[in-house]
């Protein structure tokens, strides 16, 4: 048997493999290699399975470095399911974010020919000062599309694929994906609502509820780079330009602001409480994290997120502590102003918050001044 390490975007990962086997792999990951870590507890180990299935067992490694090296991050790092590409004179990263099998690999491979740096096809770790870690891995390319999941890899060399810039890398856009496969239209990048930005990008993240304050660290990043980007494209090098503009100028920070549970959410008594048939009472529910941008509040319960505005918004902010709904039905007049139809459709939202365990019936309502 051989090995070698290979550096997993900051993880050093030994991959055990057979020796006939070692050039090849050792091609592949050429951008990645690195030397051998004398401290066990600063390793992953792998290993490649070998045998006649050469593309199934190449894959299967890929797949296997980058969870090892996404275990090994978990709660350190925000890590995006994305692919990244440097500008060659800012060093700035454009993190492109798309669902599986929608085209980032074949966004990474035709950028990188076209003046970007191949940063990764695959995981993008952003850290806390929004350095980006590379991870210049073998490209995952479908063999049959007929069959999606059959792959075979290709180091970025073999593919000419240019290298990202040495030195610090650094977040510069974040930018969601969208092709238009039916009819070809030119490429426009336009920046959406925090929120929604959100909502798309936390399904494309890694081991996020794992991170303190994961929505807070999510939409600080997004927020600190002028908010998320759209990406409307038929053929993704057409857009080359696009990005390098993105990625030369400077956008303002998105506000928001962090709205993190209290730590009465979290006892054992309060999460215990016995609900009571008449829902005089609410308080919010148990929650991870929650933000707030232009009057729209994004929560993480679990690894759900939803997202609550107007009526729904303004009940959930003001029930941090038990509140009777009669309260919360003052608030809502104060807001919005009264309506005929207001006790009713109050009633109607706090029943549909409570459906979600967004909020919940309680028996008390807090003292004042407490």
């Amino acid at each position: 048997m051989a090995s070698f390490v290979v550096d997993a975007f900051g993880t050093a990962v030994s991959v055990k493999c057979h020796a006939s086997d070692l050039d090849r792999l050792r091609q592949q990951w050429s951008r990645c290699l690195t030397e051998p870590v004398d401290k066990p507890k600063q390793i992953e180990r792998v290993e490649h399975s070998g045998g006649e299935l050469v593309d199934t067992a190449d894959y299967a490694l890929s797949s296997a470095v980058t969870l090892a090296a996404i275990n090994a991050q978990a709660g350190e790092r925000l890590m995006f399911h994305a692919c990244g590409l440097a500008d060659p004179e800012s060093r700035d990263v454009a993190v492109l974010v798309a669902a599986s099998g929608t085209g980032k690999t074949t966004a990474s491979v035709r950028l990188s020919q076209v003046g970007l740096g191949y940063v990764s096809d695959e995981t993008i770790a952003v850290d806390d000062d929004l350095s980006v870690r590379a991870y210049p891995k073998p490209v995952s390319v479908v063999i049959d599309p007929a069959h999606p999941t059959q792959k075979s890899q290709h180091g970025p060399d073999e593919l000419g694929m240019a290298p990202a810039p040495e030195g610090h890398l650094g977040l510069g856009a974040v930018v969601l994906l969208t092709r238009r496969r039916d009819e070809h239209v030119a490429p426009t990048l336009t920046r959406i609502d925090l929120i929604d930005g959100l909502v798309d990008l936390l399904p494309q993240t890694s081991a996020l509820p794992r991170i303190t304050h994961p929505l807070r660290t999510l939409a600080s990043a997004v927020a600190r780079v002028g908010g998320p980007l759209r990406l409307e494209y038929s053929e993704i090098e057409e857009s080359v330009e696009l990005l390098r503009e993105a990625l030369g100028s400077t956008a303002p920070e998105v506000e928001f602001v962090h709205l993190p549970p209290t730590a009465e959410l979290f006892t054992d008594e309060t999460v215990a409480a016995q609900p009571v048939t008449d829902p005089r009472v609410v308080q919010r529910s148990p929650y991870l994290d929650a933000v707030e941008a232009d009057g729209r509040v994004m929560l993480l319960l679990g690894t759900q997120s939803v997202v609550l505005d107007g009526v729904g918004a303004l009940l959930w902010q003001h029930a941090e502590q038990p509140t009777r709904i009669e309260d919360l039905l003052q608030r809502c007049r104060e807001e919005f102003g009264p309506h005929p139809d207001d006790t009713q459709i109050v009633n109607s939202s706090v029943e549909q918050l409570i459906s979600h365990s967004v909020l919940r019936e309680c028996d008390e309502v807090t003292p004042p001044g407490r």
